[in-house]
């Protein structure tokens, strides 16, 4: 997309999705545009839920997983055995 074409905040959208896991330059400029033809279904309610997840879900200071509580579900859990330790690579592995 040329610099023509597409305005600064469009350009800025492409980049910032571009850096998303399976995203390149191509993909990334194909969801923008999906997302901007949906702009009220789709790309403002997202923009919203992101911005709120960016401001209350933060990593708990026991495990790092990721919630809104702190500590977070999994630690609070009054059936967790703590005297066992689970050990995982990433917050993905302790969803699964």
């Amino acid at each position: 997309m040329s610099q023509r074409s597409a305005g600064p905040e469009i350009l800025r959208l492409i980049e910032l999705m571009s850096r998303l896991p399976g995203f390149g330059p191509r993909s990334a400029r194909r969801a923008a545009l999906f997302l901007l033809k949906r702009s009220d279904t789709l790309l403002l309610p997202l923009a919203e839920v992101m911005s709120d997840a960016g401001h209350r879900i933060e990593k708990c200071e026991i495990c790092g997983n990721y919630d809104t509580l702190q500590p977070c579900a999994v630690c609070q859990s009054g059936g967790r055995d703590e005297g066992l330790i689970c050990v995982v690579e990433d917050v993905p592995d302790l969803w699964a």
